[in-house]
């Protein structure tokens, strides 16, 4: 049951209790409505999950909804419409002028916690860059191996050597590197001369074709490792490279 219910989403969640209150109401209204006791208050609260879970738009109907069912309370208990439970005209103002605010504000709020994911997404992105050369940062090309390697997808980590350079001219280098790789490729400097490449590669023979190509564009002597042949984690792929790297 716990599993299902994770399932769900939460505006779902949040109609299938509305659902269960506009029923609960409606009953209660039918066995024990009369003038005074304010059993129609109860819609407010199905109005408001309905409003919440949908916007103002839901929010409007889930009014309009509860204004229906109090008329159909009316009608069923021999009430006119001017002496019924409660004057339909002021709850049908009264509930969907609630369910349009709640919606509105929930609608707001869900458009605000978007916007501020994404810009903490863009901070992220940026923190985890290098300003002089606009490669990722050490932390940043380990943090996406890892992803990688989670996803259990096939891919080359290639290791290679740079000479030191002011951050113009390594700029430069880093541009000519990524060119090399291809469009899908991250590049990291993890060292002062020393730059890590993540690539996508579906065999190690296709890996090792990568760096050769990098090695033949760039003049950077590279050493690769193809995850899951070498290892499953940054460190033994970064390890296998290094060594390709230091042996070939």
């Amino acid at each position: 049951m716990s599993e299902l219910l994770a399932r769900v989403s939460v505006p779902r969640r949040l109609e299938a209790t509305a659902l269960f209150v506009y029923a609960l109401v409606f009953v209660l209204l039918i066995a024990y409505g009369r003038p005074g006791l304010g059993i129609s208050q109860g819609f407010y609260l199905a109005i408001v999950l309905v409003a919440l879970a949908g916007g103002p738009v839901s929010g409007f109907g889930a009014g309009v909804l509860a204004t229906l069912l109090c008329g159909i309370v009316a009608a069923h208990n021999g009430d006119t419409l001017h002496n019924s439970i409660e004057p339909l005209g002021i709850r049908l103002l009264s509930f969907t002028a609630s369910g349009v605010a709640v919606g509105y504000f929930a609608h707001r709020g869900r458009q605000m916690l978007a916007e501020s994911l994404h810009v903490l997404d863009e901070m992220l992105r940026l923190a985890r860059r290098e300003v002089a050369t606009g490669t990722i940062t050490p932390e940043g090309i380990h943090a996406r191996i890892a992803q990688r390697a989670e996803e259990s997808s096939p891919f080359a980590v290639l290791v290679g050597t740079t000479a030191e350079a002011p951050d113009a001219r390594l700029r430069d280098a880093m541009r000519a590197l990524a060119a090399a790789a291809g469009p899908d490729s991250e590049i990291a400097r993890v060292g002062r001369t020393r730059v890590a490449v993540v690539v996508p590669a579906d065999t190690a023979d296709e890996a090792q074709r990568v760096a050769r190509a990098i090695e033949h564009a760039t003049g950077t002597r590279v050493g690769w490792a193809f995850h899951p042949q070498d290892g499953d984690n940054p460190l033994s792929l970064f390890g296998a490279a290094s060594e390709r790297l230091q042996t070939d």
